[in-house]
């Protein structure tokens, strides 16, 4: 274990072997930080944080605080976790939950770049890309390996699928479909997330269906029940069609198109 001198912690705070604490960091009494875990200069870890193993943060994040919420109760307990390997870069901001036991929560090998933020109640999945300036407010939900590229706005409880990627300077204000790639200010369909989708080896027949059965959902001739429909009659079931659906079914705010 190497933490600096001038580091602050709380003799509760629990710290697993082999973590580094850098200069004039500060760790509250309810944070644990797992082992091999890097927490550079100029942190601030408060609250219930759990940290996972072998995560680097980086100088000047905060994380832990409260949320930013009118007339919030400061005496609530809830908390942040964050899993192993992920990486919280310059400056980011992690909010804990706006509810009694409540969890924001980031998952496994995510990177969140510079000046993101994470606002109370999100849930992001594992193998995450957030880039530098993007800001996610309460309540949004970041499947596995979505990529959200910089200086991009999201409202409140959207959902982000998993495999989509969001093109900078986006404005998010309804659903992003699974494995889709959408950009613009209000945010449009654009198409298939076809790089995201070649890295992670998606088989071309796959590939293929997804393609077709985002083309209809962007038919500006068919509304997005007609378009569920269709994909269901004419597009094999096979299971990323068939979460694709799920996911459009279950959606509150409506679907980006």
């Amino acid at each position: 274990m190497q933490i600096h001198h001038t580091a602050i912690i709380d003799s509760k705070a629990q710290l697993a072997k082999d973590v580094s604490i850098g200069p004039y960091s500060i760790i509250g009494s309810e944070v644990e930080i797992g082992e091999g875990s890097i927490i550079g200069p100029h942190v601030q870890i408060n609250g219930r944080c759990l940290i996972g193993k072998n995560c680097e943060i980086y100088q000047g994040a905060s994380l832990g605080g409260n949320p930013q919420i009118l007339k919030f109760d400061f005496d609530t307990p809830s908390s942040i976790k964050i899993g192993d390997r992920t990486q919280i870069r310059e400056y980011v901001t992690v909010h804990r939950s706006g509810f009694e036991n409540g969890v924001t929560q980031i998952g496994e090998d995510c990177l969140l770049m510079a000046y993101t933020h994470v606002a109370h109640d999100c849930i992001i999945g594992n193998h995450v890309v957030m880039v530098n300036y993007t800001g996610l407010p309460g309540h949004v939900i970041v499947e596995d390996r979505a990529f959200i590229s910089g200086l991009v706005g999201v409202h409140q409880f959207v959902r982000i699928g998993k495999y989509s990627m969001v093109a900078g300077m986006s404005a998010v204000r309804k659903d992003v479909i699974p494995f889709a790639l959408i950009e613009g200010t209000p945010a449009r369909l654009v198409g298939v997330n076809f790089v995201g989708l070649r890295r992670n080896d998606f088989p071309t027949k796959i590939r293929s269906s997804i393609k077709l059965a985002i083309k209809m959902i962007k038919d500006p001739y068919l509304n997005t029940s007609q378009s569920v429909e269709k994909i269901k009659s004419e597009i094999e079931m096979n299971p990323e069609i068939r979460y694709l659906i799920d996911f459009i079914n279950a959606s509150s705010r409506g679907i980006t198109k």
